[in-house]
């Protein structure tokens, strides 16, 4: 093992619950943000960073996408152990144990430069600790959840320790706040009048499901595919993993985009689906944008058509390959 220190420069971040403050010492006006709303909370402390860390960070982000009662922000990456790492502050040897302990977090409404801590829960069920890595995939945070729209920072905190018989432990305290997310104005808006029942009828053109399974694993299998003739030739998307995440690359002219209107995760109930029911957003996917299970998007080709379909299940094999199961329409 190599002998490593990781110094962190210093960081603007925050406690999570049990970590409040008592609001802006000094000050008798109160906050509000440019909607005239409070925050749901005091400002948020700054926790003590600690000089050293054996945690590195991976792909951490935050996407916004379309959820079951709204939007919400998709995470993304992992936290881990770094396995050069070495205090040595302390006498360890090559026996030493550097595990992570816990994780926990705090969301921010960002009001004149400053987050103010939100009463959100983000879980972690079925995460064991201590542990050598932490994997924030299909965590989410539900913006229904938040009491605003406008700027928000998430707050990754992670506490880890390194640990050897006879020798003192020694514990760290590794904090994570590049993180930030807009939760849309749009979402914050009174909804808009129903129309009346002597409104023009709306339009429909239906579309039908088909269900896909995108594979790398096997000689047989498609990995990629043309959505209008159902073969892999001349694709509109192929299947990639890359360090076991899994990809959708584009063709030649075909643009990927998040589905606005869809819910995380649930097919359409109503009959017949039409192709109205689905509306692209304004920016296309990011290539780096990993496939989770739930996840809507909309294929549209060079000549203007649109393929909506949902991932229905990500499978990992290794790091290069795997399997996608999708539902698209057409």
């Amino acid at each position: 093992m190599n002998f490593k220190k990781i110094l962190l420069g210093s960081a603007i971040a925050a406690a999570s619950f049990g970590f409040f403050a008592c609001g802006d010492e000094g000050s008798s006006d109160p906050v509000v943000g440019p909607d005239g709303k409070e925050p749901a909370g005091p400002k948020i402390d700054i926790p003590k960073q600690s000089a050293l860390s054996p945690i590195t960070v991976n792909g951490l982000k935050v996407t916004v996408m379309s959820g079951t009662n709204g939007m919400r922000g998709s995470l993304g990456g992992v936290i881990k152990i770094d396995p050069e790492f070495m205090d040595t502050s302390e006498p360890y040897t090559a026996n030493v144990d550097v595990k992570i302990d816990s994780v926990s977090f705090a969301v921010g409404r960002v009001i004149d430069g400053k987050p103010y801590q939100e009463k959100i829960n983000i879980n972690l069920d079925g995460q064991v600790f201590p542990t050598d890595m932490v994997s924030f995939s299909q965590k989410y945070i539900e913006f229904s959840e938040l009491s605003a729209c406008g700027e928000f920072q998430l707050y990754i905190f992670a506490y880890s320790s390194s640990k050897e018989e006879g020798i003192k432990t020694s514990l760290y305290t590794t904090v994570i706040d590049t993180l930030k997310f807009t939760r849309p104005e749009a979402e914050c808006k009174a909804p808009e009048p129903i129309e009346s029942s002597s409104s023009a009828a709306a339009v429909c053109t239906p579309v039908t499901a088909n269900e896909l399974v995108l594979s790398n694993t096997s000689g047989g299998a498609l990995t990629a595919i043309n959505f209008e003739t159902g073969a892999a030739d001349n694709p509109h998307v192929t299947l990639k993993f890359t360090g076991g995440d899994a990809f959708l690359v584009p063709g030649a002219g075909t643009t990927i985009y998040e589905d606005n209107n869809q819910i995380s995760g649930l097919l359409p109930t109503k009959s017949p689906v039409c192709k109205e029911d689905f509306s692209r957003s304004s920016m296309p996917l990011d290539a780096d944008e990993e496939l989770v299970s739930g996840l809507w998007l909309d294929v549209v080709t060079a000549d203007g058509k649109m393929f909506p379909l949902m991932i229905q299940k990500v499978m990992k094999e290794a790091n290069t390959k795997g399997t996608v199961n999708i539902v698209y329409y057409k």
